[in-house]
């Protein structure tokens, strides 16, 4: 192939996969939803009045809270509802992230760690000047949605006008890209947004960045020269009026490289940040930038020099500033002749380096600072970095989607869903820091954390605790099977907090009974608040004593074991040279594990081991940036002890020695205010699927009286769940009669995990299995709202077949339906080879979520059958990729 054929090729490809894609989050600027929902929840007199003493209980610590000038972890007085503007976000994992509308607004912001700023800044924005070929402006526009609010001359800004036909302009998001066009004909030029932020799965370097790119695709479809400039605008902060004034904001101009732009230094919440605007330089554009403007005073003076020029004049703009605020600008103009295109390419980087929580015990620093400095000024080489290599995200990020994207078995929906709904990823309070001696952190030289760090994610974004570990449940597979070392990094933090014990006391807000922090040899529930000291301060969860709970000892179990298997899979589709899975087709499989099979090779001492950080369990090979797995069986090892003293622990909750777990009659389980009583249908299958995985583990370590004292138990439990639970249909919520006609869309949970560790029906008999899932779908599915908005969490079906049934009202949430769980109902019933009655069960929910709510971006914890919400941002709903994992293994089988 001659080399013209070969340019023409890899620009063809360029294009594809930079093109606006079929799938995704599609709307006009004007879009109306159709229904505005808020979390003005109303519960029944019946639900309320066991609750009444929590309230109380509630009330006091609230106050307590307050007056040492905290924000409640839970905060039931002041939730947040609804915007129904949110696009995809900016930023990758773990360095905070920037909320983007889909109109164009940079909202959002949690530049503060895990702690969520709902604020829209008028002064970060991207401004289109046109000119003609006679060099006067024909028009000139923010390119955001106006607002109305702007108009009135006492705003800020107020001279910053939005011009554009709202019907004329559109957007698709697909995270972690999007795409925004607008359609400005009528002046000669089309516009297209392209925004880049660089989350890659099992690419963790480049997934570490907190950064983005715009690349603004400017087409001249007219008949007549146009000179058109595009100035991206930033100021200081995070638009909370108090901090940003605290923030001793200053600004430079920088050059990196062929990065042009500028920088804003300032400090948010006691810790130094900045952000930094630049711009890609290239001969056919020209560059100008604004050191300071006023983002409080009129904008006049930039929006005038912009009109009259369409440029900027550093000494023009650099006005007297009223405020400690400031804003900064680069604009980039080039001229086209009539049908020709040209890209503008803008990065946005904030680099905010070392950070630490209120308590300020510790002090915490970046991942992503193990690629760029911890000093304070990355931002700019960041920005290079950013402008540099996005074509390369990009084309990964294709490689990653593509095989999804164009699965004709799959409906369009969730190709929108699958993606779109891992936002959260990197825009749940994600935290991802650097855990090593140099930071005073005494680790193995084995320990993974020394080369992935600690990973941290909030339950959501008004739920404010790291890594909940019973949701984490639901959410893992999107972890495990993307970023599998993240999964292992987490899962070490809660093998070393299993083993703690904290003694310092609590009143549980419950029951008001006075209880310790944290037992030794149980999970706890979660590893802190980001507003006190995460992974010091750990179960900062108060309302039950969660030492107790039933269920979070075995879902450690059972992730471990999925977490071997996945790492199994994964290391035999590199050696296989094919992978089963389109999520890691493109992983590097000649390097993976090379360093693990030259680690085994060397015959190096401890102590050599520990001089250079390398071992049979490292990761990244320093010189060339590869990524290599945790070894299954080194981590098996590692975690095995843990699992075992959890489960003696756990064997306790057996009180009459039937071979299932008991629940206590208190909300003991991650449905935290609904009863169980005696076995349940939940906490018995998680319990039994425990039993199964442990045995499993002892018979690969080599450890055959466990293998036998845990089959011996598993099969007396097996034997009760169906004596005391099987009412022939499905299996009961619990033993109490007064729940003797409940279906629970949850009671399969320990089938489901079973499923994706590769098991099949060791646990449940298959037509078991098959009925139950039936029976929830006529009812908690098609039995409410027609299908269309989910499962309801609890359903009774009447008597008579022929008259419909109701949602469970016996507690607030088993009348709600829970996205996470609706997820993973869906995925067990892929697996069941149910697709038609999966995706349906799925694709009602995603409805509701992104066409009638307008929550993209925001999933909450719950929905009722109409007009609310229970908590906006929630991590469970990452059970969506459960579904992809039982679809591709389904497809498996089939080829």
């Amino acid at each position: 192939m001659d080399s013209v054929s070969a340019n023409y090729d890899e620009q063809q490809q360029r294009n594809e996969i930079s093109a606006i894609p079929q799938y995704g989050l599609k709307l006009k600027f004007d879009h109306v939803w159709p229904e505005k929902r808020n979390q003005n929840l109303r519960p029944s007199i019946k639900q309320t009045l066991p609750l009444l003493p929590l309230a109380c209980r509630y009330a006091a610590y609230y106050w307590k809270v307050s007056r040492e000038g905290r924000r409640c972890y839970m905060d039931y007085y002041y939730t947040e509802h609804s915007k129904q503007m949110y696009g995809v976000p900016l930023g990758g994992i773990g360095g905070g992230t920037i909320g983007r509308g889909y109109a164009g607004e940079f909202c959002r912001f949690q530049m503060r760690p895990g702690m969520y700023e709902y604020n829209t800044v008028q002064a970060d924005q991207f401004i289109v000047t046109i000119k003609d070929v006679k060099g006067e402006t024909i028009y000139q526009s923010l390119l955001s949605k106006s607002n109305s609010s702007n108009n009135r001359p006492k705003q800020p800004l107020s001279s910053w006008q939005s011009n554009l036909d709202e019907s004329k302009c559109s957007y698709t998001g697909l995270y972690p890209r999007s795409w925004t066009e607008y359609d400005l004909s009528k002046y000669g030029i089309r516009l297209v947004c392209r925004q880049i932020s660089p989350v890659i799965p099992h690419d963790y370097k480049e997934s570490s960045l907190p950064c983005a790119v715009f690349v603004w695709s400017v087409e001249n479809v007219g008949e007549e020269e146009r000179t058109v400039s595009i100035t991206f605008t930033f100021k200081n902060g995070t638009g909370n009026k108090k901090q940003d004034a605290e923030g001793n904001a200053t600004s430079a101009l920088f050059s990196e490289g062929n990065a042009k732009g500028v920088t804003i230094n300032q400090v948010i919440a006691e810790m130094p940040c900045s952000y930094n605007l630049a711009c890609r330089v290239l001969p056919e554009i020209n560059i100008t930038r604004c050191l300071k403007f006023d983002p409080n005073g009129s904008g006049e003076q930039l929006w005038q020099q912009l009109k009259d020029q369409g440029q900027l004049n550093d000494t023009a703009a650099d006005e007297t500033l009223k405020s400690n605020d400031l804003g900064v600008a680069i604009c980039a103009r080039v001229s086209l002749k009539p049908k020709s295109q040209h890209d503008l390419e803008f990065a946005l980087a904030w680099d905010m380096p070392t950070i630490h929580f209120p308590k300020k015990l510790k002090a915490h620093t970046r991942y992503y600072t193990k690629y760029f400095s911890a000093n304070g000024e990355s931002g700019p080489k960041i920005c290079e970095y950013a402008l540099k290599h996005y074509g390369n995200w990009e084309k990964l990020i294709d490689n990653w989607q593509r095989p999804i994207l164009n699965d004709e078995g799959l409906p369009d929906w969730y190709k929108s869903a699958i993606f779109n709904q891992l936002y959260y990823i990197s825009d749940g309070g994600t935290i991802w820091l650097l855990c090593d001696s140099s930071l005073g952190q005494d680790l193995e030289y084995n320990d993974p954390r020394t080369a992935y760090g600690r990973f941290g994610y909030l339950e959501g974004h008004e739920y404010r605790m790291y890594n909940t570990y019973d949701v984490h449940f639901y959410a893992s597979p999107a972890i495990a099977h993307l970023w599998p070392n993240l999964q292992v990094s987490l899962q070490y933090d809660f093998k070393d907090a299993i083993a703690a014990n904290l003694t310092d006391t609590r009143k549980m807000l419950y029951d008001g009974k006075i209880m310790p922090r944290k037992v030794k040899n149980c999970v706890p529930h979660d590893l802190g608040d980001p507003d006190e000291e995460p992974f010091t301060l750990i179960n900062c969860y108060n309302i039950h004593d969660v030492n107790d709970w039933k269920d979070l000892n075995t879902k450690f179990v059972l992730q471990v074991y999925r977490d071997y298997y996945v790492l199994n899979e994964l290391a035999q589709a590199q050696s296989d040279n094919a992978s089963k899975f389109s999520s890691i087709e493109f992983i590097d499989k000649d390097s993976l594990y090379e360093m693990y099979s030259q680690d085994n090779k060397r015959k190096n001492s401890v102590e050599e081991k520990k001089e250079n950080r390398k071992s049979a369990s490292m990761y990244i090979n320093e010189t060339n940036g590869r990524v290599y797995l945790m070894d299954a069986m080194a981590y098996l090892k590692a975690m095995y002890p843990s699992c075992k003293a959890i489960m003696e622990r756990t064997m306790e909750y057996d009180r009459d020695n039937d071979g299932l777990i008991e629940n206590t009659k208190m909300p003991d389980q991650t449905y935290d205010s609904w009863v169980m009583e005696g076995p349940s249908a939940y906490c018995s299958g998680l319990w039994l699927a425990a039993l199964q995985s442990m045995s499993v583990m002892a018979t690969i370590l080599d450890q055959p009286n466990d293998c036998i004292r845990y089959q011996d138990i598993l099969e007396k439990g097996k034997r009760s769940l169906e004596e005391k639970l099987w009412n022939g249909s499905y299996y009961r919520f619990d033993t109490c009669n007064s729940h003797k006609d409940t279906i629970m869309a949850d009671q399969l949970c320990g089938h489901w995990y079973l499923k994706t560790c590769g098991f099949d029906y060791e646990i449940y008999p298959k037509e078991n299995v098959r009925s139950a899932l039936k029976e929830i779908y006529k009812n908690n599915v098609m039995g409410f709202h027609n299908g269309n908005i989910g499962a309801a969490n609890g359903f009774i079906a009447n008597s008579d077949p022929e008259k419909p049934g109701h949602v469970d009202t016996s507690s607030i949430q088993s009348e709600e339906v829970w996205p996470g769980v609706t997820f993973a109902l869906a995925a067990t019933m892929i697996q069941e080879g149910m697709f038609e009655e999966g995706f349906k069960t799925a694709g009602g929910l995603y409805e509701t979520i992104s066409e009638k709510c307008g929550m993209n971006f925001e999933t909450p914890e719950a929905f009722y059958g109409e007009k609310r919400y229970r908590s906006i941002g929630y991590m469970r709903p990452l059970s969506i990729w459960s579904m992809q994992v039982a679809w591709e293994r389904r497809k498996a089988l089939r080829d």
